[in-house]
């Protein structure tokens, strides 16, 4: 199979994803997606004829449509997912079978993030049903995604038999809070599997289950890459990904450092953090960690674009010129009531959770929550 032709894509033949509803899907950069029919396997969605014909697409010398954001990534930066995929898969040749997972593994959690919700929260489900609030119609709670894990992992352990490395991208929730991911992690290790496999978990730094990720010199994994989502610093950060504690994600992070071979600090931009940014870079700077900023685009009413009042109302800290970027987008596609609404979404949450003015008295005054 030739990868010289301009939009060959080897995501639909190496790589797996499943989503929050208990279904499979394509890339997570194609829009629109590719999904699987309710109740379907993953070996009926994998070589059935949706993915082939996805598969088919991808070999003809012109850019599907629905790959438009990797053509347009490709334009801009000269780097997309497309690109990254095909450079790490270049000696895969068995495409019968994925070497690569993104595993969601439902919406277990331990913190109540802002800029999250109920999908991906227990947490935040139930702060929702306390305060009264309206619940998602896709709601399915983890008992849905325990119910399918066992094909789910009959069906990553399969991998093995078809590559000798296998990458697994491991989500949440919090993945590390969850026992399934930790019993699952033990029986790679136990089945001598964990030297094969190369990991990569995305995290809220909250927990470091030390048993299945040792220290780099005492691990049996093949390769361990972590990415801590941390989006501010002190009380802040215990008021925005609500139910943390800073002094022990300080801690985890020491240990983190220890067992990872490689660890990145993400943080989503939002209109709830953009005065938050110059200190966690400082924090960041102090533990020799790169840090990666993300502009949020959803929920839509706390992207610094859709701000409907003047800049200085959300820019009440010091700015720092590394994050002007940032600062531009402020207002630029504003949309009337956006503000509001965060401050009534807040709000509804306060019979559950502890005050803004608790952590920031400043902009809590400012913007009246």
């Amino acid at each position: 199979m030739s990868h010289t032709k301009r939009p060959f894509c080897v995501v639909p033949f190496t790589t797996a994803f499943n989503t929050s509803i208990n279904t499979f899907r394509d890339c997570c950069s194609k829009s629109p997606r590719t999904t699987s029919k309710p109740g379907q396997t993953f070996e009926e969605w994998w070589t059935g004829d949706a993915m082939h014909n996805v598969r088919q697409e991808l070999l003809a010398d012109t850019w599907p449509t629905a790959c438009n954001r990797c053509q347009l990534a490709e334009q801009v930066n000269g780097q997309s997912f497309r690109l990254a995929s095909n450079q790490q898969n270049s000696e895969t040749t068995d495409y019968s079978w994925p070497n690569s997972w993104n595993i969601k593994f439902g919406n277990l959690c331990n913190l109540a993030c802002w800029i999250c919700n109920e999908l991906d929260s227990t947490v935040i489900y139930n702060h929702k049903r306390k305060a009264n609030l309206e619940i998602s119609e896709d709601y399915q709670g983890n008992h849905n995604f325990e119910s399918a894990w066992q094909d789910l992992e009959y069906s990553i352990l399969k991998s093995y038999e078809h590559h000798k490395i296998v990458s697994l991208t491991l989500l949440g929730g919090e993945p590390l809070y969850n026992k399934i991911v930790i019993d699952f992690l033990q029986k790679l290790i136990d089945s001598n599997l964990a030297s094969r496999t190369k990991l990569e978990f995305h995290t809220n730094g909250t927990v470091t289950p030390e048993k299945v990720l040792p220290k780099r010199d005492q691990g049996p994994w093949h390769h361990v890459c972590m990415f801590v989502s941390l989006d501010a610093t002190d009380k802040y950060a215990e008021w925005l990904r609500y139910g943390c504690n800073w002094n022990k994600i300080k801690q985890n992070m020491e240990l983190l450092q220890e067992c990872c071979n490689y660890l990145e600090i993400h943080c989503t931009v939002s209109a709830l953090n953009i005065n938050q940014l110059p200190s966690l870079q400082k924090y960041a700077d102090s533990i020799n960690v790169e840090c990666t900023y993300f502009p949020l685009h959803d929920p839509p009413w706390l992207n610094l674009e859709h701000w409907d009042l003047d800049k200085d109302k959300l820019l009440v800290h010091q700015t720092c010129s590394k994050f002007d970027t940032f600062y531009s987008l402020i207002g630029t596609k504003p949309i009337i009531g956006t503000s509001q609404r965060i401050k009534n979404y807040i709000r509804s949450f306060d019979s559950v959770r502890k005050p803004l003015a608790e952590f920031d008295m400043s902009f809590a005054e400012i913007m009246d929550w």
